[in-house]
């Protein structure tokens, strides 16, 4: 699984946040979950590989790999075993030269490669300092990454993770949809019809471009939303489950247990650190 180590900057207001990366578990395990905020992704895997899911399509990598996931992009990042790197976040208004779209790059250079990492660490390190202008010096390690980002055409094998094509546009709007209505207990049936396609042929788009079905990629977005529920909030266990649109009480706690090992209640006390309070 992903181990993500983040600590909130208070002096910028959260404007830039920096993330060390673990991986801890084998590829295949559900290491992160999709989402999207209005904040720049910047991502420097200098050990291991992973994956990366762009709006529902699947890029692997490997060591020495740098991402740009633009705001609004839903993402989803998968380590494998022992790898290891950073993630910045920046909000999308800051003024530095990022990319436009989307990038994932394999470094090659050893220069370039030090360079990055070098820019990665001072940012990590500024982000758990406590100088005053620990803010400004991130902002100007965050320009200096976008400047290296800048010469990777030459220097980088990029793949062409925004290229457009009829099956993305497919992903999309469907992932579009299914984070509008997640909670709503629309099967592949209804979002296939929405969407003018059959239901075999949503579902093979779905595993060809992100390797599940899906089926399964509508249910993540349901559990992540109970998760998030289930940690943000003190909403009852039932109640969360007739938000999410589920038949029962008792099939959301089934589901879930089944899927993160652990029942709805007995994630809430842990993923708090304390006692959560009395559900029914």
């Amino acid at each position: 699984m992903t181990q993500q180590i983040a600590i909130d900057l208070d002096e910028t207001g959260g404007r830039v946040r920096s993330v060390a990366l673990a991986g801890q578990g084998p590829m295949g395990t559900r290491t992160s979950v999709p989402r999207h905020d209005n904040h720049h992704q910047i991502i420097w895997i200098n050990r291991g590989g992973g994956r990366i899911t762009l709006d529902g399509i699947q890029h692997g990598f490997g060591p020495n790999s740098a991402m740009f996931v633009p705001a609004n992009t839903i993402y989803q990042l998968d380590l494998s075993l022992g790898a290891a790197g950073w993630q910045v976040s920046v909000p999308s208004d800051l003024p530095a030269p990022l990319p436009q779209a989307p990038v994932l790059a394999s470094v090659g250079k050893p220069l370039a490669q030090n360079l990055m990492t070098k820019a990665f660490v001072g940012i990590q390190d500024e982000y758990i300092g406590k100088d005053r202008h620990r803010g400004s010096a991130m902002a100007y390690s965050v320009g200096m990454v976008a400047v290296l980002f800048a010469r990777m055409d030459a220097e980088a094998t990029r793949k062409d993770v925004s290229k457009d094509s009829a099956r993305r546009r497919l992903m999309r709007r469907f992932i579009a949809r299914l984070n509008q209505r997640y909670n709503t207990g629309d099967t592949v049936r209804d979002y296939a019809k929405e969407l003018g396609v059959t239901t075999t042929h949503l579902t093979r788009i779905c595993r060809e471009t992100s390797g599940k079905p899906a089926t399964q990629m509508i249910q993540d977005r349901t559990l992540e939303a109970a998760r998030l529920m289930l940690t943000r909030s003190n909403i009852k266990i039932g109640e969360i489950s007739s938000q999410l649109g589920f038949s029962s009480p008792a099939y959301f706690t089934r589901l879930f247990s089944e899927k993160n090992g652990q029942s709805p209640k007995a994630f809430r006390r842990t993923h708090r650190g304390q006692p959560g309070p009395k559900q029914h």
